[in-house]
C-alpha cells in the first residue's frame, strides 16, 4: 500500500493519460463484457485515476471507484466533476466492509492483479455483489506473451536471463488457477477468454522512450557503465521498428475474466 500511496501512485498520476491511452484498444470489449445497464450499481476495483469508473457511471446508475492510492483518487475525483454519479474512495478492496449485496457489477481493468491476499479479496467482492450480479476483470497474460514487457525487460537488463516462474494465482495470469480462485470465493460460470490488442506507448520514438525510461529505467541500475550506455540507443532502435502512423505500438495479450454471483 505504501508504494501505491507514494512514489508509484505519483508516477501513475503524472502519466495518467498515457496509461489510459496505452490500453485504449481493450476498452470497448471490456465495457461490452461488463454490460452495464442504466440502473446498475458498479464497483470499480483498483480504479486508478478513474477512467473506467467514469465510463461505468455514464452508462449506469452509479459507480464507486476504489484504490489504495490517494494521489490517484484525488485526480480521479477532479476528473469526474462533471460525472455526479461517479464516486471515489481510498480503500483496500481486500478488506473494506462494502455493504453486502450492494453492487450489480464489479469491474477491474488491470487492478485486481495486485491483491496480497487474493482469496480474501475475491470473497469480499463476492459478498458485495448482489445475486445475479457479474464481475468482469482484465488481467495480463504471462510476460512471454506480451512482447512489450519481454522486450523492455530484455533491453533494460542487457539481455539478462530472467528465470521463468509459474504465475501466482492472485496475478490472474493462469486461467485454471483463476477459475479455481474465483469458484472458491463463491463465483459461478467463470469464463476466461484470451484477448490481444496493440498497446500504445507514444506518439513517436522520443515520446515513447521518455515514458518507458521513466517506467523501466530502474531495471538498468545494476548494469555496468558500458551496458547502461547502450540502453537508450537499443531502446530507440527497437521502438523505431514498432512505429507506425498510430505511434509506437507493441503487441499485448490479456485475459478477459467474467464470472457470476
Amino acid at each position: 500500500m505504501t508504494a501505491w500511496d507514494g512514489e508509484q501512485g505519483a508516477f501513475w498520476v503524472k502519466w495518467a493519460d498515457r496509461f489510459d491511452a496505452g490500453v485504449e484498444a481493450y476498452r470497448e470489449r471490456f465495457l461490452a463484457a461488463a454490460a452495464i445497464e442504466s440502473t446498475s450499481a458498479v464497483l470499480d476495483v483498483g480504479c486508478g485515476t478513474g477512467q473506467m469508473t467514469r465510463e461505468a457511471a455514464k452508462a449506469g446508475g452509479r459507480a464507486l471507484g476504489v484504490d489504495l492510492s490517494s494521489p490517484m483518487i484525488e485526480l480521479a475525483r477532479d476528473r469526474a466533476r462533471a460525472v455526479p454519479n461517479a464516486e471515489f474512495l481510498q480503500a483496500d478492496a481486500q478488506i473494506h466492509p462494502f455493504p453486502e449485496a450492494s453492487f450489480d457489477r464489479v469491474i477491474s481493468r488491470h487492478g485486481a492483479m495486485f491483491f496480497g491476499d487474493a482469496e480474501a479479496a475475491f470473497a469480499n467482492l463476492a459478498r458485495a455483489l448482489r445475486p445475479g450480479g457479474r464481475m468482469v476483470l482484465l488481467s495480463w497474460q504471462p510476460g512471454d506473451r506480451n512482447e512489450w514487457a519481454s522486450t523492455f525487460r530484455r533491453i533494460f537488463t542487457a539481455n539478462a536471463e530472467v528465470p521463468a516462474t509459474p504465475p501466482a494465482p492472485g496475478t490472474l495470469a493462469d486461467p485454471a488457477a483463476t477459475r479455481g480462485l474465483l469458484e472458491s470465493a463463491g463465483f459461478t460460470d467463470v469464463r476466461v477468454s484470451a484477448v490481444a490488442e496493440p498497446m500504445f506507448f507514444g506518439r513517436d520514438v522520443e515520446d515513447a522512450a521518455e515514458f518507458i525510461e521513466a517506467q523501466f529505467g530502474w531495471m538498468a541500475r545494476d548494469l555496468s557503465e558500458e551496458d547502461g550506455a547502450r540502453v537508450p540507443g537499443v531502446l530507440r532502435a527497437d521502438m523505431a521498428g514498432h512505429l507506425s502512423e498510430g505511434g509506437v505500438r507493441y503487441p499485448s495479450a490479456a485475459w478477459l475474466v467474467e464470472a457470476s454471483r
